[in-house]
């Protein structure tokens, strides 16, 4: 019979933790991407020799062979390589192909976390130039939220907030819609006061340098929802 109010749960995929390093941050000049590219040609011929062997069996598909090609430009805008669980096993299929990683390159779909903007392009090897994190040497997985893995939270955090909405309703409880709070940052912003706060990271004025806790000023607005509701 106690009064309050509760808050579900906000889509963290869309946090600047995990949308403010680009998935393509690799600047190359022509000698170098030359050289790279030079670095994965082997892997790239192996990919394709997967392909025409496994041509017709439906285990290795055209699309996801192609996704898994490297190739750099001469460009400031290089997508990052990086590990993929997701991928064909194929050297599970076929030991001949036991040698080839499940690897590709970074998409716009890919989310890559906040601190590895201080890893990409560091050195694995500090004496070996050639060894550069992201680009010689792919992104961990821990670097990474995969599509899938964005798919399964998104339906994590569906099912949690259906449950606290029957909750909060069945107990005579206020909510706080924080899912959609979020959204109205990532879309364009919300105002407290004289200010717009969005999603930014730093220049938002929301969120916290680490890009997950808020600011005073977003925590402030927090608590007014709550008085609201």
């Amino acid at each position: 019979g106690a009064g309050g109010v509760v808050a579900n749960i906000p889509d963290v995929t869309k946090i600047p933790y995990l949308t403010t390093v680009p998935y393509n941050p690799v600047p190359l000049d022509a000698g170098t991407a030359a050289a790279v590219n030079g670095a994965y040609a082997d892997y790239n011929g192996g990919i394709q020799a997967a392909l025409a062997a496994l041509a017709g069996t439906g285990l290795f598909t055209e699309e996801e062979a192609n996704a898994r090609l490297i190739s750099f430009e001469a460009s400031a805008t290089n997508a990052v390589v990086i590990e993929d669980e997701s991928l064909t096993d194929l050297g599970a299929i076929n030991p001949l192909f036991d040698g080839l990683p499940k690897i590709r390159q970074a998409t716009a779909e890919d989310l890559i976390v906040l601190p590895a903007s201080n890893f990409i392009g560091t050195l694995a090897d500090p004496n070996n130039p050639l060894s550069v994190n992201g680009v010689a040497i792919p992104l961990e997985d821990k670097w990474v939220l995969l599509p899938s893995e964005q798919m399964e939270i998104t339906d994590a955090i569906t099912a949690y907030n259906s449950t606290i909405s029957s909750a909060a309703s069945a107990a005579g409880l206020a909510i706080v819609d924080a899912n959609s709070l979020l959204d109205q940052l990532v879309n364009g912003g919300l105002n407290s006061g004289t200010f717009t706060l969005t999603s930014d990271l730093v220049t938002g004025g929301a969120f916290s340098l680490d890009g997950v806790h808020l600011t005073s000023r977003g925590y402030a607005l927090i608590a007014n929802e709550f008085m609201k509701a």
